[in-house]
């Protein structure tokens, strides 16, 4: 019986450590400033010129995927908002009197893709979320889209985040052609911010 129950705890222990990612492959890597840490393949190696907002920027050259994470102060994104609030009413894109629409992450992300589609060949957004959910004890906004830029066809997979003060631009892109092969981990990326 005593062998049994040894046998059925190291069982335990083994089907625990195949959930984590920690324990399959993945690092822990902390942002520089100290604010967010994310969970990366540990393929992934620092890369720089991805964009130079970025305050963290990786990338494998093996599998094709690249990785960053852009922050926004919340505050100067509100005055944005408050300076340009007459275009937005305009557009009619959404709610301009729904404080949650404008100021949070349905507006940013109409002005991130906006500013994504004015630097772009072709732009397509394949799947984007109708509503927010929570990811990390986050609010969070998950998208999918297509770009073309000098003549390379991208796919990225953008998850928006709302922190205490903070917004943060999390991207995982890909080729088109590699998309398929690598969608999942790009997925687990972008899901995988936490503030600290």
């Amino acid at each position: 019986m005593k062998y049994l129950s040894l046998l059925f705890l190291g069982a335990l222990f083994c089907f625990a450590g195949c959930g984590n990612p920690m324990k399959s492959g993945y690092q822990k890597v902390q942002s520089k400033e100290g604010g967010y840490s994310v969970v990366l393949p540990n393929g992934m190696r620092e890369i720089k010129g991805l964009n130079e907002s970025a305050s963290m920027q990786y990338g494998n050259f093996d599998t094709g995927i690249s990785f960053m994470v852009i922050v926004d102060d919340f505050s100067e994104y509100k005055k944005i908002v408050d300076a340009n609030i007459g275009n937005f009413q305009m557009m009619e894109c959404f709610d301009t009197t729904r404080a949650v629409d404008i100021y949070g992450l349905k507006g940013y992300e109409f002005l991130i893709m906006q500013l994504s589609k004015a630097e772009t060949e072709d732009f397509r957004v394949d799947n984007s979320m109708d509503d927010d959910t929570v990811i990390n004890g986050l609010q969070a906004r998950l998208s999918e889209y297509r770009e073309k830029i000098k003549g390379d066809n991208s796919a990225v997979i953008l998850c928006l985040y709302k922190g205490k003060d903070k917004l943060y631009q999390v991207y995982a892109m890909s080729s088109q052609k590699k998309l398929a092969e690598n969608k999942q981990i790009m997925l687990d990326m972008v899901k995988s911010l936490e503030e600290i």
